[in-house]
């Protein structure tokens, strides 16, 4: 008796375990697609903490960057091997009380074909209305945009 409750345990056991080891409908395989946003929302992440720390004095709430795009590669720019792949963009903006973007300027550049793709980007951007004492804030910042293809 002893030994049939241990061996139906022990199966119990073994199909309760290879049940948790099944994949679920609601998770993406490894390696799926998923991978791209993935991407997309860690820079969002990191951009955005990288904008809060260049806000002075504080804002009422962090300042929360609720639209992200990313600037694309110029096409034309892949061929050219008399150019770095790699490239810097430096973009001072102006963040309106609305949230939106207003005025843009590029400060610095590795590589002058890339200041449009880099502005364009950031026009795209929109912040939650940043609020500072209870009013609406203008805020300048600046990102700097590592780009390659």
């Amino acid at each position: 008796m002893k030994r049939t409750t241990a061996l139906l345990s022990s199966l119990l056991l073994g199909l309760a375990l290879a049940g948790c080891s099944s994949s679920s409908g609601s998770l993406p395989p490894r390696g799926s697609e998923a991978t791209d946003a993935d991407a997309t929302t860690f820079r969002q992440n990191e951009t955005e903490q990288a904008m809060q720390k260049q806000v002075t004095p504080p804002l009422d709430a962090p300042l929360s960057l609720v639209q992200f795009a990313e600037p694309r590669y110029p096409s034309f720019l892949l061929g050219d091997n008399s150019r770095s792949p790699r490239a810097n963009v430096v973009v001072s903006f102006e963040v309106l009380p609305s949230g939106f973007i207003g005025a843009t300027k590029v400060l610095s550049n590795t590589d002058e074909a890339l200041n449009k793709p880099a502005v364009s980007a950031i026009r795209n951007w929109r912040f939650a209305p940043p609020m500072r004492d209870g009013k609406p804030a203008r805020l300048f910042l600046q990102h700097t945009f590592r780009l390659e293809p």
